[in-house]
Formats: C-alpha cells, sequence, structure tokens
C-alpha cells in the first residue's frame, strides 16, 4: 500500500492534467466548427469521439485511485484508533494528566476504549473453549428469552371435525447483568520502562481471570450474585458408579440429546475424566476417543469434539463429570460491552505498586434443557 500512495502522489495530478488537456481540446474543436458556422469535419467527429472515450476512460482511472486512496485512508485511521487507545490507556494507569480527560468515568468506575474492550472479550473467547461455544448477547440492559416449556402439538383430524391438539406454554427467562472483578498488581519500576507494553500485560491478566471465572459459573454458577451454571438444568444421565465410566454409558448421554441439537454438540469436562474416557473401547474394540490432527480440538469421541475445563467435577459422589450438547443452543451469555477499570493507586503504595482492577458485567442462564445432557454420578 505504501508503494501505492507513492505512485498516487505524483500520477494523479498528472491524471487530471491530461483531462483537461483533452477538454481543452474539445472545447477548441467546437469552437472552430462554431467559428466558421459549420459542421464537424468527419476527421473532427472521430477525434471528438475518441476524446470523450479518453475522458471516460480517465475519469474510471480517477475514481478507482480515489477509492483506493479513502480505503487506504480508513485503515490507516482505524490502526490510528487503536494505537491512540492504546496509549491513552497506558497513560493513564501510569498516571499522565493528559489522559484523564479521554477516558469517560461513570459510577463503576473509567470506561475502557472499545478496541481494548473487544480484545478482552476476544482473548476471554479464545482462552475458553465453553465461552466460545455459548450464544453470546452484546446488551447494556437485561435481556429477554421467551422458552417453549409445553410445546404445541398438532393433530390429524377428519374432514370437518374438530382438531385435536394442545396449546403451548411459554415463560421468559430474564438475562441481566452480574459484576466480575479481575485484579492485576504491577511495579512502578515495570509500568514505568519505556520499552514494556503496560496496555497487552493488562489486558492480558485480566482476560486470564475473566475467562477463568466465567467458565466456573457458566457450568456450576449458582445464579446469585453470579450467572447460573448448566449443571442446574439440561437432560439427567445417571451413571451407574462414582468412582468408574463405561463406554455404554457414554453412548446413553450421546443418545439423551435430541437429533437436531446432535450436529452441533461438544463434550465438556475435565482432565482426568477424558484420561479415564481415553481407555474405553466400543464393543468392536475401537477407542471411544480418537485425536485431533487439526489440533482445533482436543480430540473426538463419537465423532463430537472435546472441550477440556478444569471446572468440570471429576468422577465422585454426586458429581457432574460430563455435560454434552450443543452450548449455542442450551445457553445465553448476557455481556455489556461497556467493560470499566479502577486504577488503585494507594492500596499498594507501600510495595511500589499500582493496581489495575477491571470489571465485566455478564450474566448467562440455560434457556433450553432438550439441547444438552448432564452425566450424574451417584451419592455414596
Amino acid at each position: 500500500m505504501k508503494k501505492f500512495r507513492k505512485l498516487e502522489t505524483r500520477s494523479m495530478p498528472t491524471l487530471i492534467e491530461q483531462r483537461n488537456n483533452l477538454l481543452d481540446e474539445m472545447e477548441g474543436l467546437l469552437n472552430k466548427a462554431k467559428e466558421e458556422t459549420r459542421a464537424f469535419t468527419e476527421k473532427e467527429s472521430a477525434r471528438y469521439d475518441e476524446i470523450k472515450k479518453e475522458i471516460e476512460q480517465l475519469d474510471k482511472t480517477i475514481k478507482a485511485e480515489e477509492e483506493a486512496r479513502a480505503m487506504e485512508k480508513k485503515e490507516e485511521k482505524k490502526e490510528e484508533e487503536k494505537r491512540s487507545a492504546e496509549d491513552i490507556f497506558s497513560d493513564f494507569i501510569k498516571g499522565e494528566t493528559r489522559a484523564a480527560g479521554e477516558i469517560e468515568t461513570t459510577s463503576h468506575g473509567n470506561v475502557i476504549p472499545t478496541e481494548l474492550s473487544n480484545d478482552i472479550l476476544k482473548k476471554v473467547n479464545e482462552l475458553s473453549g465453553l465461552f466460545n461455544s455459548v450464544r453470546k448477547i452484546n446488551s447494556t440492559g437485561n435481556y429477554q428469552q421467551i422458552v417453549e416449556k409445553n410445546k404445541t402439538t398438532a393433530g390429524w383430524t377428519d374432514e370437518l371435525a374438530e382438531v385435536t391438539a394442545t396449546s403451548g406454554d411459554y415463560e421468559i427467562i430474564e438475562i441481566g447483568h452480574h459484576k466480575l472483578g479481575a485484579l492485576t498488581k504491577l511495579s512502578l519500576e515495570i509500568i514505568n520502562q519505556a520499552n514494556f507494553n503496560v496496555t497487552s500485560e493488562v489486558v492480558g491478566q485480566i482476560s486470564r481471570s475473566f475467562a477463568e471465572k466465567v467458565e466456573e459459573a457458566f457450568i456450576k454458577g449458582t445464579g446469585i450474585k453470579q450467572p447460573t451454571g448448566l449443571v442446574t438444568s439440561g437432560v439427567k444421565v445417571d451413571l451407574a458408579s462414582a468412582t468408574a465410566i463405561t463406554a455404554d454409558e457414554i453412548i446413553d448421554i450421546y443418545h439423551s440429546i435430541k437429533a437436531p441439537y446432535l450436529p452441533n454438540a461438544v463434550w465438556l469436562m475435565n482432565r482426568g475424566t477424558l484420561a479415564t474416557i481415553r481407555k474405553l473401547k466400543d464393543n468392536d474394540g475401537q477407542y471411544l476417543f480418537q485425536a485431533d490432527m487439526t489440533r482445533e480440538y482436543v480430540g473426538y469421541i463419537l465423532g463430537k469434539p472435546v472441550i477440556i475445563s478444569e471446572y468440570v467435577d471429576a468422577i465422585g459422589a454426586n458429581a457432574n463429570p460430563i455435560l454434552f450438547g450443543s452450548m449455542a443452543d442450551a445457553y445465553i451469555a448476557n455481556i455489556n460491552p461497556q467493560q470499566t477499570i479502577q486504577i488503585l493507586n494507594e492500596l499498594y503504595s507501600t510495595q511500589g505498586a499500582k493496581g489495575v482492577l477491571g470489571f465485566l458485567f455478564i450474566d448467562g442462564k440455560p434457556v433450553n434443557d432438550e439441547a444438552y445432557a448432564v452425566a450424574v454420578c451417584p451419592g455414596v
């Protein structure tokens, strides 16, 4: 693009000059014919048509160059805005007064620039396979999901006879926001190093903290000042043992959800449970687990990808060691895209450090029991 820009600055005036010269020539042909009170000669007429075609081609070229320049400037503006957001945020952490007026202050704290807020959510998405799989709504207010509890059913009938059917029953699930905080601490020596990217470090640490807490809540959250976990709902599949799992039980879990949800279904379990399942074979002696050669997932069980989470229960009494289903159909998260921070200058001053407290406003709830299954170990 830089090479193109240099050509543009040199060539654009030349193209316009060529166009103006052609217009002058066209005007000269017209004026000559008027002065002599005659029509164009055959040669003049041919030249006039040639000039028109040449101007049309120049206009197309000039327009193309202008569009390319506009697109390039738009991309440059995006990069400048991104860089300025990082610089503003870095200066704000360092306590630079010039950044104070550039960051909005609200009752929840100081609003993170939109570009950095998007970066945090993108990193959370990358760090948490479950967060990446559920359906996400970006809203500054409450989100309402209408759920059909008892489905409407059709009925066969004779001609002119009454239709025998049942009507549906609905409820509204409201998903608001809960406040999640993530604290990172940085020494003043590191903050003030000229070659240290403060913004990148803070965004990385906050993203990891958010990813861990959000994933844990999406799995086993109580719904009280935090999201409601998947294990509170879903199709329950009872296991025979609190110490082991069989290949037949894995197959039972697979077939416990309805067919429409199977295409996008995933397995969710911790490392220990996966280690147990990797040793299981079906009736033909084939391992149920198949490694993923693309590295996109850990692997596949019965053709469905496996997501590892340390927050899923281990196999044990009253545990829920396996979840399976279409998480996008099963769960909705409502995320307020406007994230905030607070700079803690005094709390760690005796340690020669500053605290950066980031806040994410998020909630999530299961919205479709039929879309996923939860394995349940028996009690002792």
